[in-house]
């Protein structure tokens, strides 16, 4: 019962501290850090520490950072079509017709040679309203008079978090969904809808991944970087198109080649549902407390004077929580690794941080509630004495 009481209390500190932290005006840019800390990105940081990243064996880049006009870009695009690819991304839209006669013949002929190419698709002039969407839809120039494949490439962008950590699988338009380039790549490699009828965000998993980059001039001599792949086409080094994921910045084609590998594999992480993942946290919070207890009882129990009083203090307790933490931490991150499960470790370590302070406040409820039941006894038998 006193491990369910000391548990109970330390969840009820660390609740009034984070009830302060989100309420008093002053601390919004705590409450602000709060809702944008993901544990998720402490374990992608130990995978990254733990070992050599796997090398992608589906997806290859093309960087086109140093192409500068439309006629190489399409003699590019030539040159990977003749390696015989499963599936070629676009990450760039020709929304302007411009003056570069010989350059808009030369990439609308590829939009008309090859038919497993997905295009660039901007959203722009969000109504505001999610029913409704985006207003405006921004197309490659041949897209009105060519009938090419297009997939949407907007990226969530929120105030106060710039880290990319889902990929929206379709943008509303007007009332109908778009699907994303990922999603319509990723689909056309399987054969299959990998989406399953899903229009919502895609948790990415950013497990340390090395996707093979080409230059353009180096694509006629790595076929076998080509053949049956998917070639993710855009700028690897261009500062306008670089993003901020768990791990760094990265540039937006990786981000996309990262949600197509997500699909692919089927390893978009999952969280537990609320009352599970409370459930769960209450329980190791408990078992935290169980231990320390034990520890405690053991030490004070012993007749080794060192034993009692050194190894029982409040500092040898402390740094048994820490290591306790460290263990759950361990744990968390294993079975993400094994089981893509994503548990935030954020509420029972803060909560464990309490448990200190909250023995303390329980003995001293339980000392006050015993010398006050004491002094009843005193005056009650005094009073019978009198009598």
């Amino acid at each position: 019962m006193k491990d369910l009481q000391v548990t109970i209390l330390a969840a009820a500190l660390m609740a009034f501290f984070v009830l302060i932290a989100t309420s008093i005006k002053p601390l919004n840019p705590m409450k602000r850090a709060l809702e944008n800390f993901s544990f998720t990105d402490i374990y992608y940081e130990i995978l990254r520490d733990s070992g050599e990243p796997d090398t992608s064996r589906v997806i290859t880049i093309v960087d086109i950072t140093r192409l500068t006009n439309r006629t190489d870009i399409a003699n590019t695009l030539r040159d990977i079509e003749a390696a015989g690819p499963k599936v070629v991304g676009v990450d760039c839209c020709f929304d302007n017709e411009g003056e570069d006669l010989e350059g808009n013949y030369a990439i609308t002929s590829v939009a008309e040679d090859y038919d497993n190419i997905v295009w660039a698709l901007k959203m722009l002039d969000h109504s505001g309203i999610d029913s409704i969407g985006w207003t405006k839809e921004i197309h490659s120039f041949f897209a009105y008079f060519v009938d090419i494949t297009e997939g949407t490439v907007n990226m969530p962008r929120t105030l106060y978090d710039p880290t990319k950590r889902t990929l929206p699988l379709s943008e509303r338009f007007e009332g109908s969904d778009k699907p994303s380039i990922a999603v319509k790549v990723a689909n056309a490699y399987a054969g299959k809808d990998l989406t399953y009828g899903r229009t919502g965000d895609i948790k990415i998993n950013f497990s340390p991944t090395v996707f093979r980059v080409l230059q353009p001039e180096d694509v006629p001599r790595h076929p076998e970087l080509i053949t049956d792949q998917i070639v993710m086409f855009g700028a690897m080094y261009e500062d306008a198109d670089t993003h901020w994921v768990p791990g760094g910045k990265i540039a937006g084609v990786e981000l996309l080649a990262y949600s197509i590998q997500t699909l692919i594999y089927s390893k978009e992480f999952k969280t537990l549902s609320k009352p599970l993942y409370w459930l769960i946290s209450f329980l190791l919070v408990l078992m935290a407390q169980v231990l320390v207890g034990y520890f405690v009882d053991w030490t004070w129990n012993s007749e080794n004077i060192m034993l009692k009083f050194l190894v029982g203090s409040t500092y040898s307790i402390n740094i048994l929580l820490a290591i306790v933490s460290v263990l759950f931490v361990y744990l968390g991150f294993r079975v993400f690794a094994y089981y893509n499960i994503s548990f935030n470790m954020a509420w029972v370590l803060s909560v464990i941080a309490f448990l200190g302070t909250a023995r303390l406040m329980h003995t001293s409820i339980v000392n006050y509630k015993t010398a006050k039941a004491r002094k009843r006894e005193e005056q009650q038998a005094k009073t019978i004495n009198q009598q």
